[in-house]
């Protein structure tokens, strides 16, 4: 798979590797930090390569994990699913641009061609198209990013059948004429070339920049809305296009060492079975699970979201009560089929803070011991104890408000009020951000 142009998720670029980031994480930002404490049962809910639950060495031991990008996809989806307000990270542009050219009585193949030209237009230094016609990266766009891409090329239309038409034109006389210099043996060593991807150079890109204009194409790339925002985007060579996320995310880490266990599995075949003709298994194999208790966390920089959305801030005020909602409440549904693991995290803390985010990992650094009690009773003291422990060093002058819900009884000092329900934490973060954005 190629790189993701258009996504933060870059791992070997400078800007995804922190080195040229301008997120503002210190005093005079406004954070909101989520944790989560979430037993699962016998699951396998985020998948390696090999189709086994991911795993990571923490404290010196192996932990269950549960990926950032994994548990940020679905959180995104849902946030966006509440909200209305939907951004696709896709390699399929020129492919979904066409879809509606088709709707406006272009012919396929034109179509088709105008949304890869419209990708050509933009001049941005390793995007192109690959074989299967898409982008050879992914993009990530405002859903209604698509709509303004098709409603420039209408306006084009005219011009992009005639660039399409010389195109051919070209093409064809090049054809000839390679035919009449190459002997047999050239054109047999010609054939096992690879194609390249279509770039900067090939006819397409440069009939789309005569007959497309690159500051409209480029306004359109650049477009945000408040999905993108929230979890922002990357255009290498673009810097325009960048938006620094306001949502941080963890990876997910079990409260104690977790191994892999393995199931053994057969299917019957029913028909063979109602004739008596057959008794052993019609299929069989082995699948991977863990179960665990994990601790999550993510924190959303409400100064950086509303820098993002040019300070609108009722959308922030939307995106971010959402955000928490999605991200207690989400249901990550690998294997759902056969696993069913629709837990509810057991205590959810969620603080409002001035100063910087702060995780609270370390918690679990020494892994919790195995218990006949389970590992929540010892999971959710070392929360409350590491947190009373980060009061004491850091102070509470950066601590506007915090508090904790969840399905225990129990209420936690160090964790500020205990409130009834998620409901009341989602009132009392929004009405706390309300007050200090005033």
């Amino acid at each position: 798979m190629g790189p993701c142009l258009l996504h933060p998720c870059r791992p070997n670029h400078p800007h995804c590797r922190g080195e040229e980031q301008v997120i503002h994480l210190g005093p005079g930002s406004l954070h909101i930090d989520v944790h989560l404490i979430q037993s699962y049962p016998y699951s396998n809910l985020n998948r390696d390569r090999q189709g086994a639950p991911k795993s990571a060495k923490y404290g010196g031991v192996m932990r269950a994990r549960n990926s950032s990008q994994n548990a940020k996809r679905h959180t995104r989806q849902a946030v966006e699913r509440a909200t209305g307000i939907r951004a696709v990270r896709t390699r399929g542009v020129p492919q979904a641009v066409a879809k509606r050219l088709t709707e406006r009585g272009w012919k396929p193949e034109l179509a088709l061609a105008a949304g890869q030209m419209l990708i050509l237009a933009a001049g941005v230094k390793g995007l192109g198209i690959a074989d299967n016609q898409g982008t050879n990266a992914l993009l990530f766009l405002p859903d209604s990013a698509l709509d303004d891409l098709a409603e420039l090329a209408d306006t084009h239309r005219g011009d992009i059948t005639q660039a399409v038409y010389d195109i051919e034109a070209e093409e064809a006389k090049a054809a000839k004429k390679a035919s009449r210099k190459k002997t047999d043996a050239d054109m047999e060593e010609l054939e096992v070339e690879d194609e390249p991807a279509v770039g900067e150079g090939s006819l397409l890109a440069k009939y789309a920049a005569k007959v497309l204009p690159k500051a409209a194409v480029l306004a359109i790339l650049h477009s945000r809305n408040a999905s993108v925002a929230a979890f922002g985007r990357m255009l290498a060579n673009q810097p325009e296009s960048i938006v620094d996320g306001a949502v941080q995310m963890a990876h997910g880490l079990s409260t104690h060492a977790a191994s892999t266990q393995l199931d053994y599995f057969t299917a019957v075949d029913d028909i063979l079975q109602d004739e008596g003709t057959e008794r052993g298994a019609g299929h069989m194999g082995d699948q991977r699970y863990n179960s665990a208790t994990f601790y999550r966390y993510t924190s959303l920089n409400v100064t950086e979201l509303l820098k993002n959305l040019d300070g609108d801030t009722p959308s922030a005020q939307a995106v971010l009560a959402e955000f928490v909602r999605a991200f207690v409440t989400t249901v990550l549904p690998a294997k759902s089929s056969g696993t069913a693991a629709f837990t509810v995290p057991h205590l959810t803390y969620v603080a409002v803070r001035t100063d910087r985010p702060v995780s609270l990992v370390g918690a679990y650094e020494t892994p919790v011991p195995d218990s006949t009690d389970g590992y929540l009773p010892t999971s959710l003291a070392r929360l409350n104890a590491h947190a009373q422990a980060h009061h004491r060093f850091l102070g509470t002058g950066g601590l506007v408000t915090h508090a904790h819900s969840g399905l225990t009884d129990d209420s936690f000092d160090a964790l500020g009020d205990r409130l009834d329900g998620l409901d009341d934490l989602i009132a009392r973060v929004s009405d706390t951000v309300a007050k200090e954005l005033a």
